[in-house]
């Protein structure tokens, strides 16, 4: 609900910036049709455009700051119930329980994967060889959640299953002939 109050009032104030824009724009088109000698005209179209400028500076450092002072939404996030290690590699995902920090060469997980409904699960994503793409998809075949999967980096991934099904992994980032068949299964019970 939060996050949705958070877009509307984005909508809004783009509304707001996009009205002030044109009327500004809509001030200068009409003041200049004025019969008036060049001069005048000119010091009148810069002492507005000055302004302008100088309330759109002050607009833009207020949006910076409500809007990146809540960066990076750690509001949306809470402690996980379960954490599993994916590794992405070429053309396989493999996932397991727990944190693993060893060999990614070495890592045993496998394309599928049980999780509880209604847990929150953090998904501790990287490669091992290329750049993938961690998506997830409903039984409906919508995507409802994706991360990269970067070499030598670690994405968490937070999502809380709230309903029972298969879910299906694929990758978003062409990585090569076997890219098709880059899929993964989450169980949910």
């Amino acid at each position: 609900i939060l996050l949705n109050s958070l877009q509307k009032t984005a909508a809004m104030l783009s509304l707001f910036a996009t009205i002030l824009v044109v009327s500004v724009v809509l001030f200068i088109i009409i003041s200049s049709k004025k019969e008036e000698d060049a001069e005048t005209a000119g010091a009148k179209v810069y002492k507005v455009r000055g302004r302008y400028f100088f309330g759109l500076v002050l607009l833009l450092i207020l949006a910076l700051f409500v809007s990146l002072r809540n960066l990076p939404y750690d509001n949306f996030h809470k402690e996980a119930d379960e954490i599993v290690t994916v590794v992405a590699s070429q053309w396989i995902w493999k996932m397991g329980y727990g944190i693993y920090d060893g060999d990614l060469g070495a890592y045993t997980g496998g394309p599928l994967i049980d999780v509880e409904k209604n847990k929150t699960i953090d998904f501790q994503v990287t490669s091992m060889d290329i750049t993938h793409n961690f998506a997830i998809y409903n039984s409906d075949g919508a995507i409802i959640r994706q991360v990269q999967a970067i070499p030598g980096y670690t994405n968490i991934l937070q999502h809380t299953f709230t309903e029972e099904g298969k879910y299906v992994i694929e990758c978003l980032e062409y990585c090569g002939t076997g890219h098709g068949v880059m899929v993964g299964f989450i169980n949910v019970k």
